[in-house]
């Protein structure tokens, strides 16, 4: 068989990277596409709690749905709500105007549990949405989201998302989609943007 031919590898690893919007939004698309095909899913937020979230009622409701033939969904929060007290009233873990609070680690922590039990279950898709900032300004280390990582096995298809990814992470990527922010209107829209 030519190497034209050889068939792509398995889907492993998506990420969702860049400065723009949309990363959060694609991986609610990926929800409701997996959980329309009966697919398991669990969704971490680290940067958010569900009263921030205007998704956060409709996932509430898809997590505690019955209907037959829906995918289960798990959804945690792990963020702290400093609505108000980052840059442009931020809710980022990070934001906060003293820097990188004890109640921050603890959040991202409990996130990377949640993440940790998804994985080991095997569920279909695992989300941890930017976990990749989380990294970034080193509330969680590198070294501890590669352990999480290397412990993804198929079926599972593991979603992250951030602005940037290391150098390590964009070769086991098997998917890579990037956001520019080319415009923005100013400010996040309740219902459309957060």
């Amino acid at each position: 068989m030519s190497p034209a031919a050889a068939s792509p590898p398995p889907e492993s690893i998506r990420l969702y990277l860049g400065t723009g919007c949309g990363k959060t939004t694609a991986t609610c698309g990926v929800v409701l596409r997996a959980l329309s095909t009966g697919k398991n899913v669990s969704l971490v937020f680290f940067d958010k709690i569900e009263p921030n979230s205007s998704e956060g009622k409709a996932l509430r409701i898809l997590a505690q749905s019955t209907e037959p033939g829906l995918g289960n969904l798990e959804v945690h929060y792990t963020g702290v709500n400093r609505l108000g007290a980052g840059p442009g009233s931020s809710f980022r873990l990070y934001t906060a105007p003293n820097g990188i609070l004890p109640e921050d680690t603890d959040a991202a922590r409990a996130g990377l549990q949640y993440l940790l039990e998804a994985l080991s279950r095997k569920d279909q898709i695992v989300i941890g949405d930017e976990l990749l900032d989380v990294g970034r300004v080193g509330i969680i280390s590198w070294d501890e989201i590669r352990r999480a990582v290397s412990l993804r096995q198929d079926p599972t298809i593991l979603i992250l998302t951030g602005r940037h990814a290391p150098d390590w992470l964009m070769e086991q990527a098997t998917t890579i989609t990037s956001t520019v922010q080319l415009k923005h209107h100013g400010r996040a829209i309740e219902g459309l943007d957060c």
